[in-house]
């Protein structure tokens, strides 16, 4: 049996993306660099976001049972410390200083595309991002990841976040907004309402169900307004939804038509596009006792797709084929050098244990994410 089919070698994956984590540690403190080499001077200095990463990846693997009381309180007091109450709009969200840093800086790259994009938004045709709904959105995802962290490891207290949403009505305003013909970053947004209805008590989710069952496309079914033309797009899309909805409580709507859906629409070998793809089967499958024979093949098949993203030399994962993660939220961090980086580990460890739980081989210790 080749390496890649070898049991053995998938199941000791934990182990070794857990001692690659440990690597890219800062000796002393809860701070991890994204990979080991090519990083940009944003790379060294992002704090947050591979903090949250390296934590998930101690949770997945069973190392968390091997923290003190002590360790871990300090860790997760360190991820509470980027709560900020007095950040301009921003209030009670998490602020990694140096992300936002990046997008005020005057003379940065991003301003000087903002403003492009800016006068091109007169054109009717055109609908450009600018530069503050981009820092808005990443603010906003890092909060949230900081928060489902926080709860995944049993260390989440009371929180105060300042929503510009005070009701319903304003969340179906601002849903309502956004272009669900691109489902994929839609999707997003209303899995952000999810997580923020179940962890803050708002009591949203009857509303969010309601809301995304008027989305449902029961030929694939997706979650859109407007079916998209890539199949990439309609299967990422799905899993946002689809974690949105493991937060408040809701099933997927159709899972045999996405389970169909996904079988015959295999995804780019991307560690985002992978790892989602695998994420919308073992949900449907979990859910749902249809084509498990089916879905474990291409799982068995997803499995080498994964381990092409394995860089030897540093016994990871790479978020992209043959060189690691370039962005984080739009602030580049490295160079895309040969190497692995902590992103793609956390992903492809995440799939992997979920191929693995589906096929009856996890290892017990092992636990699998909510995102």
């Amino acid at each position: 049996m080749e390496r890649n089919m070898d049991k053995k070698f998938l199941q000791n994956i934990p182990e070794v993306v857990l001692d690659f984590t440990k690597s890219l540690k800062n000796q002393g403190t809860y701070e991890f660099l994204p990979a080991k080499d090519g990083l940009t001077s944003y790379g060294k200095s992002l704090k947050l976001g591979f903090s949250c990463y390296a934590l998930k990846i101690y949770y997945m693997t069973g190392e968390i049972t091997n923290l003190t009381n002590k360790e871990l309180s300090d860790w997760t007091n360190y991820i509470k410390s980027f709560q900020k109450n007095n950040y301009k709009n921003f209030s009670g969200y998490f602020i990694d200083p140096e992300y936002v840093n990046y997008y005020d800086k005057t003379l940065s790259k991003e301003t000087i595309v903002s403003t492009t994009k800016t006068i091109l938004n007169i054109l009717p045709t055109k609908n450009y991002e600018i530069k503050k709904v981009k820092k808005a959105k990443g603010i906003n995802a890092e909060t949230k990841q900081a928060l489902a962290t926080l709860k995944e490891v049993g260390k989440l207290d009371k929180i105060y976040l300042d929503l510009d949403y005070k009701n319903y009505s304003d969340v179906e305003k601002y849903l309502n907004s956004l272009d669900w013909s691109k489902p994929w970053s839609a999707g997003a947004q209303f899995s952000s309402f999810c997580v923020y209805s179940n962890l803050l008590s708002l009591n949203f989710e009857d509303s969010l169900n309601e809301y995304i069952t008027e989305l449902v496309d029961f030929e694939t079914g997706s979650y859109f307004a407007k079916r998209p033309i890539n199949s990439r797009e309609v299967i990422n899309g799905a899993m946002k939804v689809i974690t949105g909805l493991d937060w408040i409580g809701g099933e997927i709507h159709h899972p045999e038509k996405l389970i169909d859906y996904c079988l015959t629409n295999k995804p780019v070998l991307e560690g985002c596009d992978v790892v989602d793809f695998i994420y919308v089967l073992y949900k449907c499958s979990k859910q749902k006792n249809y084509k498990k024979m089916e879905i474990n093949e291409l799982f068995t098949e997803l499995l080498n797709a994964i381990l092409e993203l394995f860089v030897k030399k540093d016994n990871a994962f790479s978020y992209f084929p043959g060189y690691s993660q370039t962005h984080y939220y739009g602030v580049p961090i490295s160079k895309g050098n040969e190497s692995a980086d902590i992103h793609g580990s956390l992903l492809c460890l995440w799939g992997i244990l979920m191929i693995l739980d589906n096929l009856e081989l996890i290892n017990e210790k092992c636990n699998i994410i909510k995102p």
